[in-house]
């Protein structure tokens, strides 16, 4: 049976609840969450930000367990965190501007850069996508692959792919309510202290440069005040505000053309804002209001099936809420939350809290000393290595692995481009020899069944080296032309 539970981020720390019954379940003590943004969670632990200063709290996610099982500091002080791929990558908004990335089994640093002209207020992620807001009113789409190589490779800069500057104050929440970012199937939605939450459609696709997109601003929708959080159901026909001046739900399939106070194309027909019918469009007449809710709103986060909201005020008050009467159902009272609550987050419990066990999930494998812990007690071990606080370009060959994905930088582009020719004829000579390697092994009829198969152990192995010597070749052409573009850049400067 799956259950859903929601996590409070406080002053006083973490606490975990069913969302259905509202009984305790766990809490991570001894840390302070500050922001919209101070924790992550994947079914195994808690990875928290102290607001007072740069350290990170790692906490097992067990029933009794409060005590943090690992602590160690931060490069800078951190503003908001995320984590990917299910708990394998963990990235930090620096309060500088910058994106951290670390992977977490090793703790090594695989990339960081500069994102944002102030601090990072808001982290989103899809499926090989991840998007960034700022201080600076700008929101930032990143294709993660890009990124890591460029990083990997010693590049100079990483550059988004798309960036949505129609924000005129700093972005407070980012949501992207479905996967399929990458393939153009999902929007994204940004709030920010402009009083507006706004709705983007987001392409992608690769050209000769390599990866491209632009982002389409599809409406706008005008609070009566600054909005803290956000909150869209999966199948983008709601969203949820909270704002300083309480508690809002914006139905968006009644957002049309005759209810818009400003609409750019005249051409467009009264059609559903959430399919983007309503182009460039400013709602500010449509929001249903709670009345019941407190005045200033620091959090909203929304059940999987999108009948039930979470809303948490700045003094405390945690309110769970039906979405179709906007009634009240359940109030949690805790005196850890009277200090102020700063984060909700609403997700399927793990298994040590009364969540499914499944050791495998589709596609997907988990180390065996952590899949041997699902079906016993507690969890004693976590695939979380305190992170690094410095990144280098090198330390993929440091580690002694080159994973697949992520290239590592090669010393002297010249030189190894010297030794690959020196071993090998040129391109099309090699390319002539292997073929007439395999027509010749093909033209073999051999009645010995051991005889067959070293013919395909050796066909493979000569197909392997063909595809090993035209990688080679591309990632040294790549690596020659960044330190070309790199040198260029210094003589420039100086």
């Amino acid at each position: 049976m799956f259950t859903e539970v929601v996590s409070i981020g406080s002053k006083n720390g973490i606490q975990i609840y069913d969302l259905r019954r509202g009984a305790k379940l766990a809490q991570c003590m001894g840390v302070s969450i500050g922001g919209r943004q101070g924790f992550g969670m994947s079914d195994m632990w808690v990875a928290a930000v102290n607001e007072t200063k740069a350290v990170c709290h790692v906490y097992t996610l067990n029933r009794g367990d409060s005590g943090a099982k690992l602590v160690f500091p931060f490069p800078e002080e951190i503003a908001c965190v995320q984590v990917l791929d299910d708990g394998r990558y963990f990235v930090a908004g620096s309060r500088t501007g910058r994106i951290l990335v670390w992977e977490t089994a090793s703790g090594r640093m695989v990339g960081a850069w500069d994102a944002h002209y102030g601090a990072v207020t808001a982290l989103a992620s899809d499926v090989g996508v991840l998007v960034s807001g700022g201080e600076d009113a700008v929101v930032h789409v990143w294709l993660l692959s890009q990124a890591l190589d460029r990083q990997a490779l010693g590049g100079a800069g990483v550059a988004p792919i798309v960036t949505m500057a129609e924000h005129t104050m700093p972005i407070s929440a980012i949501t992207i309510p479905q996967t399929g970012l990458l393939a153009g199937r999902t929007r994204v939605y940004t709030a920010a202290r402009d009083q507006t939450c706004k709705q983007w459609s987001v392409r992608m696709g690769r050209s000769d440069e390599g990866y491209a997109g632009e982002a389409q601003l599809l409406a706008t929708f005008l609070y009566p005040a600054a909005v803290n959080d956000i909150a869209v159901d999966r199948g983008e026909t709601r969203v949820f505000a909270g704002t300083t001046d309480g508690l809002f739900q914006t139905n968006l399939y009644a957002c049309t053309k005759s209810g818009a106070d400003a609409v750019g194309d005249e051409r467009v027909e009264s059609e559903l804002a959430a399919l983007g019918g309503a182009s460039d469009a400013v709602f500010s007449n449509v929001h249903i209001e709670y009345p019941a809710a407190e005045r200033h709103i620091a959090a909203v986060s929304l059940g999987h099936d999108g009948t039930l909201v979470v809303s948490a005020s700045q003094e405390g008050a945690v309110r769970v809420w039906d979405t179709a009467s906007r009634q009240c159902i359940r109030t949690i009272s805790d005196k850890q939350l009277s200090a102020g609550v700063s984060q909700l987050s609403t997700w399927l419990a793990p298994p040590r809290l009364g969540g499914p066990k499944v050791l495998v999930g589709v596609g997907q494998q988990r180390h065996e000393a952590m899949a041997g812990q699902l079906s016993g007690g507690k969890v004693t071990a976590i695939s979380f290595a305190p992170l690094q606080r410095l990144f280098r370009v090198n330390s993929m060959t440091e580690a002694g692995t080159l994973e697949a994905g992520v290239k590592s930088r090669l010393g002297d582009v010249n030189e190894d481009m010297t030794r690959f020719d020196a071993g090998l004829a040129s391109n099309a000579a090699y390319g002539e020899t292997a073929r007439s390697d395999m027509t010749l092994l093909n033209g073999l009829r051999m009645a010995d069944g051991s005889a067959k198969r070293q013919v395909a152990d050796m066909q493979r192995q000569i197909e392997q080296l063909q595809r090993h010597s035209a990688r080679t070749r591309r990632l040294n052409d790549e690596l020659y032309q960044s330190a070309v573009t790199e040198w260029l850049g210094s003589r420039q400067k100086s």
